[in-house]
């Protein structure tokens, strides 16, 4: 598989840029389920934009949805040292290194900004990681996709009760660990709380790290720089609200909105965050 991602990743990302720009200009991407649910979402979270607005935010966000594939795929098909190449700046990068240091244990937070194996990519560059793995359909791909985060040094468990138990372990072992926190968890393992404005079922595996182990908690993301082939990483301490046990969940989620409103566009808003509405509320995904 590896030989596929070089060749799909040596086409120049500007090359990527003009096939996407050309595409758009069919007006077909209108008609995909991708666009349907992104122009869903800038709805929800960008109530006060007028309906220009609306399409054209939601028509650049799909746009950099599809270009971030040439990242995963050179991620996947690349040495770390290479990956980082495309790095061009880190924003508190000082956080991260610190506790790194201290040795003491720390929770990396990841959202969807862009290609999160180039984030991840980044993130075991500079330290061992034990990280969640959300398993993918396709077993070759799967096991490929696992081998690469785990590149002989990192652990990677499914996400499950199991493996939840597991990054609990690790961080009472001073281990770093890296897990998403902006996907809709099963039944029974999330809390409704305030994103954007609306309600939304909410992971708490996070709060619950922070709150039970308290341990140092960073947010992270990745993002594109304008005018540019290079992407910045974004780094923002968690507030201390994310300590206290009633506050933690709407902590999690306001530095999560503070980090996608650094660059709206950025953010992986073909998932459909809000699909577990609360009863009585309509599902946003359904004309």
């Amino acid at each position: 598989m590896k030989i596929l991602f070089t060749f799909l990743s040596i086409i120049p990302k500007s090359f990527y840029r003009l096939v996407i720009k050309a595409y758009l200009l069919t007006g077909l991407y209108r008609f995909t389920e991708s666009y349907k649910v992104t122009l869903s979402n800038i709805k929800i979270v960008r109530p006060f934009f007028s309906e220009v607005e609306v399409l054209d935010a939601s028509r650049k966000s799909y746009a950099e949805s599809l270009l971030s594939t040439h990242e995963t795929f050179y991620s996947w098909s690349r040495r770390s040292s290479k990956v980082n190449n495309n790095i061009l700046v880190v924003k508190n990068n000082y956080l991260l290194q610190e506790h790194i240091q201290n040795q003491n244990g720390l929770v990396v937070v990841a959202i969807h900004n862009r290609s999160i194996d180039m984030l991840l990519s980044w993130i075991n560059s500079q330290t061992r990681t034990v990280s969640l793995y959300k398993k993918i359909k396709l077993k070759t791909l799967d096991k490929y996709v696992r081998k690469i985060r785990e590149n002989k040094i990192n652990k990677t468990f499914e996400t499950s009760v199991a493996g939840v138990r597991e990054i609990f372990k690790s961080l009472k072992n001073n281990e770093v660990i890296a897990v998403a926190s902006d996907q809709v968890p099963a039944r029974g393992n999330g809390e409704y709380v305030q994103h954007f404005g609306k309600m939304a079922y909410t992971t708490t595996l996070v709060p619950r790290l922070a709150c039970k182990t308290h341990k140092p908690v960073v947010f992270c993301c990745l993002n594109s720089l304008d005018s540019s082939n290079y992407l910045s990483i974004n780094i923002e301490p968690a507030h201390s609200d994310l300590f206290v046990r009633s506050e933690c969940l709407l902590s999690m989620n306001s530095t999560i909105e503070k980090l996608i409103n650094n660059k709206l566009s950025d953010y992986s808003w073909e998932y459909k965050r809000f699909r577990r509405p609360m009863v009585g509320e309509p599902d946003p995904y359904k004309n």
